[in-house]
């Protein structure tokens, strides 16, 4: 790797993370107060972030299976309908009156779903409030911005803040909050095999870039016959500089070899099993984010979040072979990564969860789907209360309540809830949700017994 593209990639998420100094949002001044509300040992838990990029149309993944709600979904979806035959039935008897099944590709899924390691979460989507189809109408103030929008809305799965821009995101809030678990060198804290996110960036944390193949050096840096460069940028590096851009430069150049030398140097304590996963740029990313939690002690970790992803579920054009496609990588690399985590003992202390831009419409445009709003995410672990779908699975008819045109779905769950009860398992007290979540009060009073939602087994 160059040197530009190295500082680049250690460095820019660490830059974007300044800029939130002076937000609201800065958790830095109550870190150690919050920390004091995290259960004390040497426990371990990860949170892993599949997002998927483009938008799922994720009512093609959980479908209507009875009679009467196949009728619904059929006579919307028209030439984008999954036959009835194919569909794999599921038990949804948490679902009122509903008879649900998952996509045929999602096999491996479906046995987990049976074995109680998999719960589906129905109609999640950003929300500012509570909202109805008159809400809509009526186009008060009171939706997300950009709604429709990749951009715009992959900013608000990432920051949970609908109404308002920012450049901290959930996952890096949650981070400062327990920033005291982790050891001194809690760089490790935030780890992303897909590039810099929003997601894990805040005040006091930065996501560190890694790629599928782990921490990529500068090019040349340990070889032999790179001796006399080695040892005149470290001596540029040993020098004193007076404009605050250079002595940053430095800083941070200087920081991005040392990191990249901690994280290699722990990561080839890990013993390496690379049967464990088929191939894939899902399941490379995965296989990764398990050789990193493995080497957790090393790294000096009790609290990490990850974040992975996959692209290509912008599907307007053709949407049925190739989500299948799609579906199929998705189903093969969360199998493997659980099979993996079981075999280090780690599937209780791991929860993995997916998340994507918006669901998509019900209405064919003829080969695709276009643009929605809610749709259906899973989450994956030892720690998961599985076999259960959570949330209102909604009504699929033509013009139905939830319906603002085309059959772009009114969420039922907001993405807050959603990720409010991840954060709980994570270790966060209720009386700190709202400094990850702001507007969660809105959806879930944090002074009720239950969880937000009831999938995790806190």
């Amino acid at each position: 790797m160059k040197r530009r593209e190295f500082i680049g990639e250690a460095s820019c998420g660490a830059i974007a993370g300044s800029a939130a100094l002076g937000s609201l949002l800065n958790l830095n001044l109550i870190g150690k107060l919050a920390a004091d509300e995290v259960p004390e040992g040497d426990d371990y838990r990860a949170l892993v972030c599949v997002f998927l990029a483009g938008g799922n149309d994720s009512f093609n993944m959980l479908v209507p299976q009875g009679v009467s709600e196949y009728e619904e979904y059929s006579g919307i979806r028209q030439n984008l309908a999954i036959p009835r035959d194919r569909l794999l039935p599921i038990d949804s008897s948490t679902v009122a009156g509903k008879e649900l099944g998952l996509h045929p590709r999602l096999g491996r899924i479906k046995q987990f779903y049976d074995d109680d390691q998999v719960a589906l979460v129905a109609n999640v989507g950003t929300l500012q409030q509570p909202t109805t189809q008159q809400d809509y109408e009526l186009k008060a103030n009171l939706l997300p911005d950009g709604l429709f929008s990749h951009s715009d809305q992959q900013r608000q799965w990432h920051t949970s803040l609908p109404d308002r821009t920012s450049t901290s995101g959930w996952l890096g809030r949650l981070s400062d909050l327990v920033t005291d678990l982790n050891g001194p060198q809690n760089f490790a804290s935030a780890i992303s095999v897909s590039g810099i996110n929003l997601v894990q960036s805040a005040a006091g944390t930065f996501p560190y870039v890694i790629g599928p193949g782990g921490s990529r050096g500068l090019r040349e840096w340990n070889e032999e016959r790179w001796v006399h460069g080695r040892i005149a940028v470290t001596n540029q590096l040993d020098l004193e500089y007076e404009n605050l851009l250079q002595k940053l430069f430095i800083r941070r150049k200087k920081n991005a070899i040392e990191l990249n030398e901690v994280f290699r140097d722990a990561l080839e304590t890990v013993p390496v099993d690379d049967s464990q996963f088929g191939s894939g740029t899902l399941s490379d990313q995965l296989k990764m984010v398990h050789k990193v939690i493995q080497a957790r002690g090393e790294l000096g970790v009790r609290r990490q979040t990850f974040f992975v992803s996959l692209g290509g579920w912008d599907l307007h054009s053709s949407l049925l072979s190739p989500h299948e496609g799609l579906l199929d990588q998705l189903d093969a690399a969360l199998s493997d990564f659980d099979a993996a985590l079981r075999g280090s003992g780690l599937a209780d202390q791991v929860t993995t969860f997916t998340a994507s831009d918006f669901g998509r419409s019900l209405t064919s445009n003829g080969q695709g789907s276009d643009h929605g709003w809610g749709g259906n995410q899973m989450v994956m672990g030892g720690a998961v209360d599985g076999g259960k779908i959570y949330g209102e699975y909604p009504d699929l008819y033509v013009d139905n309540p939830l319906d603002v045109g085309r059959g772009r779905l009114i969420p039922t769950t907001s993405v807050d809830e959603y990720f409010a009860e991840m954060a709980c398992w994570f270790g966060v007290s209720k009386q700190q949700l709202p400094l990850v979540f702001p507007n969660l009060n809105r959806f879930y009073d944090i002074a009720n017994p239950g969880p937000p939602l009831g999938f995790m087994r806190v």
